[in-house]
């Protein structure tokens, strides 16, 4: 078993060629650069009774260079940009899943693996181009990946333009060190949808829509809100500043959060701070 940590940034721009090339500039400031493009062919497992999905679990199996894998995320956390789960990848040898290889111990109790295994069928794909970096700082080593490609579901397609930050190796606030960085000098959102979720909601013809905002929310529903709302903005050209001003004034207010996360006046206007704010939220309020 491997415990993923890994952050997501969305390529907010539709020239993924100059947002590229802007990438492979920071990179070469830290000594590292992208790896060429591997194309990865993603097939994702579901039941008629959606079980994966109940029980906060993705099956997948991977065809990467002519090579299949199988991989199970478990239920984890997830704050903001940052997902953190268990998952397990085992070989395999075909596109379909075979669930009595994964160790036993993963299933809940009474899970007829068996029955599970005849339930399966294939519910989406992912299929993108990836290319790679690994970044070294001070004994922390972190993988980036550039995914470029499409969610597949049904004859409906959705593009795929995402960065990912994964902690292969020491202190995970070095994914959030860098996502600033990035942040500061790339078109950026900051993520919070899988491209298993995206698949999903692809497949159950349920997109995302906008969330209300209002005093009365937790702070916690009023970020994830502003998340969602920002990124529907980007995607239909509109302005992503509703929330943003309730946003700014109930962190002002919140004493629960670090002093650096109550100064918000950049926020109505500075696109770049909102998304700095966001990840120091996600930072603070993650067990890393």
């Amino acid at each position: 078993m491997a415990l993923e940590i890994e952050l997501k940034l969305v390529v907010a721009s539709n020239d993924v060629t100059a947002v590229t090339a802007l990438l492979e500039q920071f990179l070469a400031q830290q000594q590292a650069s992208l790896s060429g493009p591997v194309a990865l062919l993603n097939a994702y497992f579901e039941t008629p009774d959606l079980w994966f999905r109940r029980h906060d679990a993705g099956l997948r199996t991977r065809c990467k260079q002519g090579k299949f894998e199988q991989t199970i995320k478990l239920s984890g956390q997830q704050q903001g940009a940052v997902h953190v789960r268990p998952e397990y990848n085992l070989p395999c040898d075909g596109v379909t899943p075979k669930l009595a290889a994964f160790p036993s111990e993963i299933w809940p109790e009474h899970t007829d693996v068996a029955l599970l295994q005849q339930a399966l069928q294939e519910v989406f794909r992912t299929d993108f181009q990836r290319r790679k970096a690994v970044i070294v700082r001070d004994g922390t080593r972190v993988e980036l990946v550039l995914d470029v490609g499409m969610v597949l579901a049904q004859g409906r397609q959705e593009p795929i333009a995402e960065l990912e930050l994964e902690l292969l190796e020491g202190d995970a606030q070095q994914l959030f060190v860098l996502a600033g960085e990035l942040v500061r000098q790339l078109p950026l959102l900051a993520g919070f949808q899988s491209k298993a979720e995206r698949g999903y909601r692809l497949a159950q013809q349920q997109p995302l829509t906008w969330r209300d905002v209002s005093p009365e929310q937790p702070l916690s529903e009023l970020v994830n809100a502003v998340l969602t709302n920002q990124l529907l903005a980007y995607q239909q050209e509109l302005s992503a500043d509703q929330g943003w001003d309730l946003l700014a004034h109930r962190a002002q207010m919140d004493d629960t959060l670090p002093a650096a996360l109550r100064h918000t006046a950049e926020l109505a206007t500075n696109p770049t701070a909102r998304q700095l704010w966001l990840l120091e939220y996600t930072r603070a309020q993650l067990s890393l």
